[in-house]
């Protein structure tokens, strides 16, 4: 077994993976092909249908795959130690981070352009993206209410707002290759959005 502790099988599903990763990115969903995944990858068509089943469930776990790397900083920045503030604020810097991250942009650039056509991409992209960024902030912010910081009745929907608020435009002009957000920019829309959050919702 591989000095990692996964088995060969584990080794040889996230080789096709990481493929696959490259090739989605670098050809968009539809242009992707299998074959150039296998080149790269190594072995056979059938050793990744027998993995992933076909083409669109390949892409599914790729988009599974990369949301839960780039989510894992916003799990870090969420300390139960520090206080509302300091939290929002380095949770809101992460998730900028996350979102303008070139990988992060390429994928939702394609989810974008191919969703409407692939509907069920579009479906797995918001559920392990967006939509989980939100259901973390949301958990931590009924943690708050239930210890008396906050007081809010739809806290996944406060934390819609709040990352909303993250994101301004920086987010879309980035995804449309504009000129990227400087550090300054990105610090004074989440000192803003920590300032207005905490004003509208803090006890």
């Amino acid at each position: 077994m591989p000095k990692t502790g996964r088995t060969p099988e584990e080794v040889r599903r996230n080789t096709i993976l990481q493929a696959g990763v490259q090739v989605f990115l670098e050809y968009g969903y539809v242009n992707a092909s299998v074959d150039e995944i296998v080149r790269r990858a190594g072995g056979s068509k059938r050793t990744v249908y027998k993995y992933f089943g076909n083409k669109e469930e390949l892409f599914a776990a790729i988009i599974e795959s990369l949301a839960a790397q780039m989510l894992s900083p916003l799990g870090a920045a969420i300390d139960d130690n520090s206080s509302l503030q300091t939290t929002l604020e380095k949770l809101g810097k992460a998730y900028l981070d996350v979102l303008l991250r070139e990988d992060s942009l390429a994928i939702f650039r394609t989810v974008v352009s191919e969703g409407q056509c692939f509907p069920e991409l579009a479906k797995t992209f918001f559920r392990n993206g967006p939509n989980a960024a939100v259901v973390r902030l949301s958990n931590y912010l009924d943690q708050q209410v239930d210890n008396g910081s906050l007081q809010l009745s739809d806290t996944h929907a406060a934390a819609r707002q709040y990352f909303g608020m993250i994101r301004s435009d920086l987010h879309m002009r980035a995804a449309l290759g504009l000129e990227p957000p400087t550090d300054d920019e990105i610090n004074r829309e989440v000192d803003t959005a920590v300032a207005m959050f905490v004003r509208e919702y803090s006890v």
